[in-house]
């Protein structure tokens, strides 16, 4: 069984707190990917979420000019907000330490709360508003962390 804080630690460099939007509706998603020789870790992070959403093998990718090619991995990622409510528990419980992330975590986590306790009545602009920030910390952190590299 994995400790909590580790769990915390590996999302804070490898998850993904985000959202899409379709049609006038958001979708929330936790997420991490790895390389397939991490797969057993994405395994074992999904039993300490007590075997919520679905981890899904990627596929090889072929070249691709001027970006090379992707290897497969694992790719753990949780859709439903029920089940989100259990990934806030632990984050509430055991925060993450990188800012960038947490401050994304907020947000998503303010967007999951609304949606559970809004479930018949959601105010979409409210949504909106809160996925414009997330995109806005999200794509800040893509942005560094391209910068580094």
């Amino acid at each position: 069984m994995l400790i909590p804080w580790y769990v915390t630690g590996f999302c804070d460099a490898a998850a993904a707190f985000t959202y899409s939007r379709s049609a006038g509706t958001f979708a929330l998603y936790f997420s991490i990917k790895q390389r397939e020789d991490n797969y057993r870790v994405v395994e074992d992070i999904q039993k300490y979420f007590h075997n919520i959403g679905s981890i899904y093998k990627g596929k090889e990718s072929t070249p691709v000019e001027d970006k090379g090619c992707s290897n497969t991995g694992a790719l753990f990622r949780v859709t439903k907000v029920d089940e989100l409510r259990i990934i806030i528990d632990h984050f509430d419980k055991y925060p993450l330490q990188s800012k960038k992330k947490l401050e994304a975590y907020s947000v998503w986590r303010q967007m999951v709360l609304y949606k559970l306790e809004n479930y018949r009545g959601i105010d979409y602009t409210k949504l909106n508003s809160l996925a414009e920030r997330l995109s806005e910390i999200n794509s800040h952190s893509r942005a560094v962390k391209l910068q580094a590299e």
